[in-house]
């Protein structure tokens, strides 16, 4: 079992942002107003690997813990991510114990891990080059929620990451069962909480995406110890909408 965590980036109903635009303005703008982490999508974002750096650079400027979530298991992208001075990375599609260990293990150098020495930013930020990053691996399988005792027994995991829509897939319902007001809400908290007591009884956070404020209350109401909101392209897209309506002649 893992000692409980007291991260602050995980703990105490921390908020997080999303980035998925290849912005380093944006990523100050969003890193400026106060969220506990920021995480840059390399996943399903339009974030490419020349952006990172610079998004990164912006997040560390406005005082602003960050996590990357890398596109796959490799350890390439992860060693990537840290040498760019991400605190630490969320990995996808995390189905065995043995997928979390590697990706931990891509985090931490020999004898701890497999990681390749070369911490290029964290070292002229000054930080322990020997350090390594926080590891997250996101929950979202039919198998990572059958392994998810094996998963959270994983030493060095940081946190576990529930991908809301994937997980809503992979069992036969539909993207808005995650709403609150869903017919499917019922059967869908049952999964999440499942995931979340599971996780709370073995000492590992567990946070979730959010497309909005509900879902974060609704969440957090079901365990979840961090929430990320939306990401910053919806955020934008909702704002001018409402605003636009607001401005048209009635």
């Amino acid at each position: 079992m893992n000692v409980p965590s007291t991260d602050p980036m995980f703990t105490g109903d921390a908020v997080g942002g999303w980035l998925q635009l290849p912005s380093p303005a944006v990523a100050e703008i969003v890193g400026s107003t106060g969220f506990d982490s920021v995480c840059v999508d390399t996943q399903h974002g339009l974030i490419g690997d020349d952006s990172v750096l610079g998004m990164l650079q912006a997040l560390t400027a406005a005082g602003t813990r960050s996590l990357v979530r890398v596109p796959g298991h490799g350890p390439e992208a992860i060693g990537r991510a840290l040498d760019r001075g991400a605190d630490g990375v969320i990995v996808p599609l995390v189905d065995t114990a043995e997928q979390a260990a590697a990706a931990v293990a891509a985090c931490r150098f020999p004898p701890a891990g497999t990681r390749s020495f070369g911490p290029v930013r964290p070292s002229w930020l000054g930080r322990d080059p020997l350090a390594g990053g926080r590891c997250v691996v996101m929950v979202e399988t039919v198998a990572a929620v059958a392994n998810l005792e094996e998963i959270l027994a994983v030493e060095g995991l940081d946190a576990v990451f529930i991908g809301p829509s994937d997980l809503a897939l992979a069992y036969g319902l539909p993207l808005s069962a995650q709403a609150p007001d869903a017919p499917e809400a019922a059967h869908y908290g049952e999964l999440i909480e499942g995931i979340t007591a599971r996780s709370a009884a073995a000492g590992v956070p567990v946070g979730i995406y959010c497309d909005s404020p509900a879902h974060a209350r609704r969440f957090r109401a079901l365990g979840c110890t961090f929430t990320m909101l939306a990401a910053e392209q919806a955020i934008l897209r909702a704002a001018c909408s409402d605003w636009l309506a607001q401005t048209r002649a009635v």
